[in-house]
């Protein structure tokens, strides 16, 4: 060591490594409760076509690990104002349709299924574009 040196190479080693340690202190307390935020993503699937008319759509809930703890299935299409299928402990490979005789929905509609589980958790299990055939028979909100 020459008499010039300011520090030691052992004491800018133990500077450094305790520099390290309060940032990584730092930076974990910042971000650690964050991940208490985070759910879980339930696996289910369902699919949706339009019955032999072209008028309504038809959901399937196709399967999946976490499809028995289903509460409720619901199909909403853009254009109207409330779900248009809304079916309660919704059974695996059996189709549910709407009950309506018209949606008031006519030609390319988004459609989406979202299914709410028995803990709470409410997920999009589907989202696309279906075309519907024929005139608007009746609105969805009368």
């Amino acid at each position: 060591m020459r008499k010039d040196d300011a520090v030691s190479p052992i004491i800018a080693t133990i500077l450094l490594v305790a520099v390290v340690v309060v940032l990584v202190a730092v930076i974990s307390a910042t971000v650690l409760p964050m991940a208490g935020n985070i759910q879980t993503v339930k696996s289910a699937s369902a699919v949706v076509t339009l019955n032999d008319a072209g008028t309504l759509p038809v959901a399937t809930l196709v399967g999946g690990a976490d499809a028995g703890s289903m509460g409720r299935l619901t199909v909403y299409v853009s254009g109207t104002r409330d779900a248009v299928i809304s079916a309660v402990n919704p059974v695996v490979g059996k189709p549910y349709s709407s009950k309506l005789p018209g949606l008031g929905a006519v030609g390319k509609q988004t459609v989406s299924i979202v299914g709410t589980f028995d803990d709470g958790t409410v997920q999009t299990l589907y989202t696309g574009t279906l075309v519907f055939q024929g005139a608007a028979v009746s609105s969805l909100a009368e």
